[in-house]
């Protein structure tokens, strides 16, 4: 994501940040401080361009057709986590899931640097397919830095480790559902009967 997609999200969350009545804890897995309930309309205009190239990219691994990129955003959130939060492994009942990185300190890097466990970084995030089967690769683990943008099937169960440093690292998460009615041959723009 560039700097301007970035400072629209901070910005959202910036008016709304402190109030109790748009916390969103109580509809979320993570163990997070401060998780509130964002306002759509004027993100889901800014990520349209990265949805639609998704489905484009579906289509394309699919065969081609298939799915109109109609979609629907259910819900948005921004996620204020800071040292000792962390999300356990859960999934959304959507189509896909997003997750966006508007500001990751650079010392979380630092927290990577002195780690020296087995398991993955403090501050990543995974996603697992499957239960692990070892002849194949079953779980993506990434650190995230600021302008990242994930997107993801919603049913891929993902969680997010913890981090040490006195930060704060702002996510915005959110579900989409592709409309069920508009499923067309994308590149021809005939309709499929289902």
């Amino acid at each position: 994501m560039d700097k301007e997609l970035c400072e629209l999200m901070l910005e959202e969350g910036r008016k709304i940040r402190g109030k109790s009545d748009e916390l969103y804890n109580h509809k979320l897995a993570g163990h997070i401080g401060e998780q509130y309930k964002l306002s759509r309309d004027k993100i889901i205009t800014k990520l349209a361009v990265f949805l639609e190239g998704y489905c484009i990219g579906y289509n394309q691994w699919r065969g081609g057709g298939g799915m109109k990129p109609q979609a629907k955003l259910l819900s948005l959130w921004i996620n204020y986590m800071k040292a000792g939060d962390f999300n356990p492994p859960h999934s959304h009942g959507a189509d896909l899931s997003f997750v966006a990185f508007p500001d990751v300190p650079k010392e979380i890097t630092t927290d990577c640097a002195v780690f020296k466990g087995t398991m993955r970084v403090p501050g990543g995030i995974s996603w697992t397919y499957g239960d692990g089967d070892r002849t194949c690769i079953s779980v993506v683990h990434q650190l995230p830095v600021t302008g990242d943008l994930y997107i993801f099937p919603a049913i891929l169960k993902h969680y997010v480790f913890p981090f040490k440093s006195p930060v704060t690292r702002v996510s915005l998460s959110g579900n989409i559902m592709f409309d069920q009615d508009s499923r067309v041959d994308y590149f021809s723009g005939k309709k499929h009967n289902p």
